[in-house]
């Protein structure tokens, strides 16, 4: 008996120690809550890996006159690691696929790595250390240009819109408010970016996206969300002639399911519809379709 008692001691450490190395994210930082790549708690040694599919498209001009349609197929792979409990540093690298076709039904196709975006996420205000309601955070960083030139089979330069990115450095800086309140949670963030001139002497025009966001989870494994996304874009420029296309605003609205099939998984299934275009140049955007995966390691 006192060899099974002795035993018993000596296992019980191990157990709570494989426990704790075993925590989930949920228990790290205190909320239940499902939550997509960027709109997550820190907490101190936070790894989430994500990949995020979008399928979208455009139409502008007079289809007879100026008509250009594209489509693209494009994945976002992207990490986020949290050093400190109030610094998040993450990195996307998206993949795309694109096609252009104008009004003579010429074609250009073209896929690749686009331009990768990093930055670094600082929590300013936290109304507690664990299990936060409140956060305030402000996000620095900016646009790599890290897509090649695309060509044709003859060796010709694709229009720039056939391009994956525009090949330049593109600064940006954003402000964040997430309330978690229970079932319910809150977002409220901007971003603005402000590009450099790239590819081909252009420069696209500075942009504001912004996001008004709430969520309701009724369960541990699933949750509804309900969004209000905008963009603001200014005039591009195409070495030092200006260009009003595509320029003006634009709001989605974007509804979105979450599941959670696993601990420390999450799913997120959405489409995002333009409901108000100011867009100039005749610019008509089509819904955006979107899955989402994201893992905490």
């Amino acid at each position: 008996m006192w060899t099974l008692r002795l035993a018993a001691s000596l296992a019980l450490p191990l157990v709570l120690l494989a426990g704790e190395a075993r925590a989930c994210a949920t228990c790290a930082c205190g909320d239940p809550t499902l939550t997509s790549m960027g709109t997550e708690q820190p907490f101190a040694g936070r790894l989430r890996l994500a990949t995020q599919v979008r399928a979208w498209g455009l139409d502008s001009g007079q289809v007879t006159v100026d008509g250009l349609a594209l489509r693209e197929l494009r994945m976002d792979l992207s990490a986020a690691y949290a050093p400190l409990p109030w610094l998040f540093l993450s990195a996307t690298l998206p993949v795309q696929a694109r096609t252009v076709r104008d009004v003579s039904l010429a074609r250009e196709a073209g896929w690749g790595i686009g331009d990768m975006e990093v930055a670094a996420k600082v929590f300013l205000f936290r109304d507690r250390e664990f299990s936060a309601n409140h956060l305030f955070g402000v996000l620095v960083g900016t646009r790599l240009p890290t897509s090649s030139t695309l060509r044709d089979a003859q060796g010709r330069v694709l229009s720039l819109d056939a391009q994956l990115g525009t090949g330049s450095w593109d600064p940006l800086l954003g402000l964040s408010y997430t309330a978690f309140l229970g079932d319910w949670s809150f977002l409220a963030s901007a971003t603005g970016y402000l590009p450099t001139r790239g590819r081909e002497g252009f420069r696209a025009g500075p942009a504001l996206r912004s996001t008004l966001a709430a969520q309701f989870q009724p369960a541990t494994r699933w949750a509804l969300r309900m969004a209000v996304d905008g963009l603001v874009e200014g005039e591009s420029n195409h070495a030092g002639v200006r260009d009003e296309v595509g320029s003006g605003s634009l709001v989605y609205l974007s509804p979105d399911v979450l599941l959670s099939p696993a601990m420390d998984v999450v799913v997120q299934l959405g489409v995002r519809l333009p409901v108000l275009n100011r867009m100039r140049g005749d610019v008509r955007q089509m819904p955006i379709l979107q899955v989402a995966l994201a893992y905490d390691l």
